[in-house]
């Protein structure tokens, strides 16, 4: 019966609003333009029973394509300024006795060969935004976090508690409402990594589009090696030479992407011989048994190698063979360890190995393959300054000085709850942490019944991330917890750093929600609300809903609705329409 009711209500708010003025599903195509292909979809969905798949919520949303800019932290010593698109949300849950409010889920998924990445977190300021998680989405990434809401007293409940408080008390209880009124406003930041990267490189725009190669490139080295850009970007310096168009940018960005793998190659190859080397020294023995089994099975396949001075005709067995074998351990080893100088090698497997006898199993590698294994797997760390010579003389070209983009000194005016224009617009900023406060007024003066509470949004601990790890790949559940999602936001930070050259570049490819919710509540179930109390509990919903879409809008409630609807709604809550 309660979901029969939510249905209903998306039912009557399409009658009741102008068309400009409908709530609108929460599903967003994250592109550059309208002329190219979105790189992925943001949405927030709900789980109702009886169906299949989330349907994404309703939500009442003002947007603005430009209005000012606003800086987000990376690291302590670094902010990020980001222009795009604004939008305000606002989200009305219900609930009736028995019953709870939908769970919510933010989605975030990219196509294949497109890339995002997402940030969550709360509006600090009016021109500022608190980024708490982030995580790159790409290749067909889908990102699903559970979203709670967690409702807070009404106006007129927390009036009541502190009416019988000391000031000093009552200050100190409003303080703390402010701060909880403060976190009702969820923000997630989308930002496109593809303009990041051309503009950062010095690449025209739509360079990368195609580039599907390079820009994976671009993102492991930015990622997993924290290659500077600067390494990477097309030299200015060189529009003389190479003509400076298109093309010839991308080329020399594909040469120095080359060098750069080739550095990071060489550097891997030499841990893995390290490695080696290391492991012959503390383990004599076994690395003596892991060459006697590599010369078997050479002599098995060829029969006439001569290795390590090993005569080709002489049999494994004979005393010829296992002296060389001790003299080559002596000298190579420091005469091994408890046999002494003359003491033969320890037998392998299965007694003493003879011409033409099938190889022995070879265990004793094991520890030798896993230490290489290991070094492969592990990331090659910060080369050093020996090792950047050669390349830095080859890449670092003299470049013509290119003009850093001055962060705009942005001073937050935190606004008072004044008058509806002066809260909303003030000089041409919309301070958005002003938003909660004036609502809150309106549900102390419109809501009769003191149902209607703010409700604060915070993601939850578990989040579940499907990725495929290739093309014909089936998607894998990667179930992301506290640890995960610090990786993963060290990583989106790491990229974030190099796509902004440490905040010097702003971003104009983001999209910001700011998305804000209450919940009505009904103390009795639908069927006694409208029984035995005699309410109607679609007007008080419809109140509600006015109530925060003025707010959102910024307009009179008149306004927002169809004429048709206006006497209707007037006589239902003549008080909203004084």
């Amino acid at each position: 019966m309660p979901q029969d009711f939510a249905e209903y209500m998306v039912y009557h708010n399409r009658k009741l609003f102008a068309s400009q003025y409908r709530p609108r599903p929460f599903c967003y195509d994250i592109r550059r333009t309208s002329n190219h292909s979105p790189e992925g979809t943001l949405s927030v969905n709900q789980d109702l029973v009886g169906t299949a798949q989330p349907e994404p919520i309703a939500t009442i949303v003002s947007h603005a394509d430009y209005s000012h800019p606003m800086t987000f932290p990376i690291n302590a010593a670094a902010n990020v300024t980001f222009n795009g698109d604004r939008y305000l949300h606002a989200y009305l849950a219900h609930t009736f006795s028995g019953s709870s409010a939908s769970q919510l889920t933010l989605s975030a998924q990219a196509r294949q060969f497109s890339s995002m990445l997402v940030m969550v977190g709360t509006i600090s300021s009016a021109t500022s935004f608190e980024p708490k998680y982030a995580c790159v989405v790409q290749n067909k990434d889908e990102l699903n976090i559970p979203l709670e809401l967690s409702t807070i007293p009404t106006p007129k409940e927390f009036k009541d508690a502190i009416e019988s408080l000391s000031p000093e008390q009552q200050r100190f209880a409003k303080a703390f409402r402010a701060m909880q009124l403060a976190s009702t406003l969820f923000g997630v930041l989308v930002i496109q990594i593809k303009p990041a990267l051309e503009k950062v490189l010095n690449l025209p725009e739509d360079a990368l589009t195609k580039e599907i190669r390079l820009t994976q490139d671009l993102m492991d080295l930015f990622i997993t090696y924290q290659i500077p850009t600067d390494l990477l970007s097309f030299d200015e310096a060189t529009v003389a030479a190479t003509g400076g168009d298109a093309q010839a940018r991308i080329n020399g960005v594909k040469s120095h992407v080359a060098a750069m793998h080739e550095m990071i190659g060489a550097a891997k190859a030499k841990e893995v011989a390290e490695a080696e080397e290391k492991y012959k020294f503390e383990n004599p023995e076994m690395a003596l048994r892991s060459e006697t089994l590599s010369m078997n099975l050479m002599e098995a396949r060829g029969g006439g190698l001569e290795r390590g001075g090993f005569p080709a005709d002489a049999s494994w067995g004979s005393e010829k063979v296992k002296k060389k074998m001790v003299n080559a351990r002596t000298r190579g080893f420091g005469g091994g360890g408890g046999g002494g100088r003359g003491g033969p090698p320890p037998p392998a497997p299965g007694g003493v190995m003879f011409k033409g006898a099938p190889p022995p199993p070879a265990p004793a590698a094991a520890p030798l393959l896993s230490s290489v294994a290991s070094a492969r797997r592990a990331p090659a760390p910060k080369p050093t300054q020996l090792q950047q010579q050669p390349l830095q003389q080859e890449l670092a070209k003299p470049t013509a000085a290119t003009p850093e983009t001055q962060q705009p000194a942005q001073q937050a005016t935190h606004q008072q709850v004044g008058d509806e224009a002066a809260a909303a617009h003030g000089s041409g900023v919309r301070d958005y942490t002003a938003i909660p406060a004036l609502i809150d007024a309106r549900m102390e003066q419109f809501d009769e019944d003191s149902c209607l509470r703010p409700t604060i949004i915070t993601p939850s601990n578990t989040w579940i991330k499907k990725t495929k790890k290739g093309l014909l790949a089936d998607f894998t559940n990667e179930v992301m917890r506290g640890d995960e999602q610090k990786t993963e936001k060290d990583k989106a930070m790491d990229l974030l750093d190099a796509l902004t050259k440490s905040g010097a570049i702003p971003v104009e490819n983001a999209s910001l929600h700011i998305m804000m919710a209450a919940t009505h509540t009904f103390d009795k179930t639908v069927v006694e609300t409208v029984v035995r109390d005699n309410v109607s509990p679609i007007e008080k919903v419809e109140r509600s809903t006015l109530i925060l879409a003025q707010t959102v809008h910024d307009l009179a409630p008149a306004a927002l609705i169809e004429p048709s609807q206006l006497e209707r709604a007037t006589a239902a809550s003549p008080r909203l329409f004084e």
